[in-house]
């Protein structure tokens, strides 16, 4: 085997086994009680979601620590349209571990808004610091409702929810597979090429 490949391959070994370690986030994230103004100030006519800093985590499933729970949420503003719209950790909160576990909007899918209702729906990607967590694909629900669509005190109440599916590859793990597979290819031409000489 060529001296290169024998000090690549470890290499490629390992990054496999320390990915194997971890597994895709599971499960669900809820968000409520958190306060926030929009633009225009009415549920009707919004057409920007300004940022908030005080939702809070009201439940987790899956491999969501239980810590993360009553734990303060930062949420980015981003725009009531449909289509494209990459924001990079939209909302993200850390537990008492100190892991950050975030999503990142690739898309808003749906919208429902009238005078006194506003949901919206879209996908993108879950993340966490943790190491024995890898991305995960993801659907987002975002609502706020309010029977004349104004809102108290200057602000609307918001209720958020993630949940993790197995709707897109993970790219990362796809490419290491990808060029083991290469390596391979590699290794058993040099194979035959050696045993075509003799």
């Amino acid at each position: 085997m060529h001296t290169s490949l024998k000090k690549i391959i470890p290499l490629l070994l390992c990054g496999i086994a320390l990915t194997a370690q971890a597994a895709p986030i599971t499960g669900q994230l809820n968000i409520q009680a958190g306060t926030v103004v929009l633009n225009p100030n009415q549920l009707g006519a919004v057409s920007t979601v300004s940022a908030s800093t005080t939702g809070l985590v009201t439940s987790v499933e899956g491999s969501y620590p239980i810590s993360l729970l009553a734990d303060t949420v930062t949420y980015k503003p981003f725009a009531v349209t449909l289509g494209n719209q990459a924001i990079t950790s939209l909302w993200s909160v850390t537990d008492a571990g100190g892991f950050s576990y975030s999503f990142d909007l690739s898309a808003v899918t749906s919208i429902i808004q009238t005078g006194s209702n506003l949901f919206l729906n879209g996908m993108g990607t879950l993340w966490s610091t943790n190491p024995a967590t890898s991305p995960a694909y993801s659907l987002w629900s975002y609502g706020i409702n309010s029977a004349d669509g104004t809102p108290t005190n200057g602000i609307f109440s918001y209720q958020s929810n993630n949940v993790a599916t197995s709707g897109v590859p993970d790219s990362a793990n796809t490419m290491i597979l990808l060029g083991v597979g290469l390596m391979g290819l590699v290794g058993l031409r040099s194979r035959f090429q050696k045993a075509s000489a003799m």
